[in-house]
């Protein structure tokens, strides 16, 4: 039975600055910025004690083209401790880090396998002086990579497996830039036993076998939006059966995102100890190796809604929250934000015939995404004439219905109290 054990990971954005939690949180700027790498590690760790064949790696090893040159020494030395195991190492190059971005100077140990950009190119993978398998990669030479690279790759149909590697997005996945587009025919017509895909920030197995289609995901989250376990793969092909793909968590950062409501609270006393019992009991529910981000949004009808929307106060909990979390293992950072709403009666104010009634069934729909679609019609003109758009997520339809719901009730607490 010939038999072919590898880790497909894919996005370990080495050095990802993440700018937006270490300005709230700057002594976590450090613990945060090693996370990415600390994942990485966890995949060699990984990688040297189930004695695998390869580990393959699907784009954007680092975060940008300013990334540093300590965190590509690191990068090296990890290489470095499975190529001195015989533990082969194969990457491609994707958006984040193209050829033309890296440090072209830097020598790689013996069995690594960085893949050019001008064309396909073929790799074995030998054990006891057998092939027992063929990966096939191609680079992106620069960021912004439009054709279809899939349809590059041609399997030669030598001894072994065949497994190609590429940072595509398959079917056009919204939330990521269409790069290097194909489809999973394009993929299946390559006739290949493996697709080890990068890109796509999330584990995702689109075809299990003949070939096998997989995302790895990204290893280590960057932000809340990326939420969920975050890790590799570490398949084995067989010639006796289907592969068999284990997802394997690597992530050393946990993000978990919360509602707390607030009906019940009467105090600010009472607002941090649900934030802190929300906090333990994510940290339980998670395991992270590290530390937790909780990105919690308070919501329900309070007396103390007004007290939450007063200039400070949200800023001065977080930094409560942090002190009473100071020396806790794991570490505990929290992004807070309100949904609150005072103790006015909604049903009762929808009934009306005035303008409070109109902007309350307005804003209702967002169940329809009728405002939604509106609103995101009439701010397109003004991001596609900004220079600076380019630097920006699209908005999310949870962060646009988050937007709504405030907006409205910021609205009623003027609203209401003046009529």
């Amino acid at each position: 039975m010939a038999e072919f054990r590898f880790i497909h990971c894919s996005d370990l954005h080495i050095d990802s600055p993440f700018k937006g939690l270490t300005s709230q949180a700057p002594t976590l700027a450090s613990a945060l910025r090693e996370s990415t790498f600390k994942a990485f590690k966890e995949i060699s760790r990984l990688a040297l004690q189930e004695k695998v064949d390869a580990v393959l790696i699907a784009g954007d090893v680092f975060d940008g083209a300013d990334r540093s040159l300590q965190a590509q020494l690191k990068f090296r030395r990890i290489l470095k401790e499975l190529s001195d195991e015989n533990i082969q190492s194969f990457i491609v190059h994707g958006n984040h880090d193209p050829l033309n971005s890296w440090a072209h100077t830097m020598e790689w140990p013996e069995h690594v396998t960085i893949f050019p950009g001008n064309k396909v190119h073929h790799v074995p993978v030998k054990k006891e002086g057998k092939n027992i398998a063929w990966v096939y990669g191609i680079s992106y030479p620069q960021k912004e990579v439009t054709e279809n690279l899939a349809l590059k790759f041609k399997n030669e149909k030598k001894e072994g497996f065949s497994i190609g590697l590429l940072h595509t997005n398959v079917g056009q996945q919204p939330g990521h830039d269409n790069y290097a587009p194909c489809s999973i025919n394009d993929l299946v017509s390559r006739n290949f036993d493996y697709w080890a895909l990068g890109h796509i920030h999330e584990f995702k197995v689109l075809r299990e076998s003949d070939p096998a289609i997989v995302y790895s995901g990204n290893t280590q989250a960057r932000h809340s939006r990326e939420a969920g376990q975050k890790g590799c793969c570490l398949v084995t092909l067989s010639t006796d059966g289907p592969p068999d793909i284990r997802f394997i968590s690597t992530d050393v950062v946990a993000y978990r995102s919360a509602t707390i409501d607030l009906q019940a609270a009467e105090s600010i006393n009472d607002v941090l100890s649900s934030i802190q019992v929300q906090c333990e009991e994510l940290a339980k529910e998670s395991i992270p190796r590290e530390g937790l981000v909780a990105r919690l949004t308070l919501t329900g009808r309070t007396s103390i809604h007004k007290e939450l929307q007063t200039a400070g106060v949200i800023n001065a909990l977080t930094e409560e929250i942090h002190i009473f979390f100071e020396g806790h293992s794991p570490w505990v950072s929290v992004e807070l934000g309100t949904q609150t709403a005072g103790t006015y009666d909604i049903n009762s104010l929808k009934e009306g015939k005035d303008f409070i009634a109109d902007l309350v069934n307005l804003c209702d729909d967002v169940e329809k995404d009728t405002l939604s679609d509106k609103i995101r019609d009439s701010i397109k003109p003004v991001f596609e004439s900004w220079a600076g758009r380019k630097y920006l997520e699209e908005i999310s339809t949870e962060e646009m219905d988050e937007l709504i719901h405030k907006s409205r009730n910021l609205a009623l607490d003027q609203l209401v109290d003046n009529s």
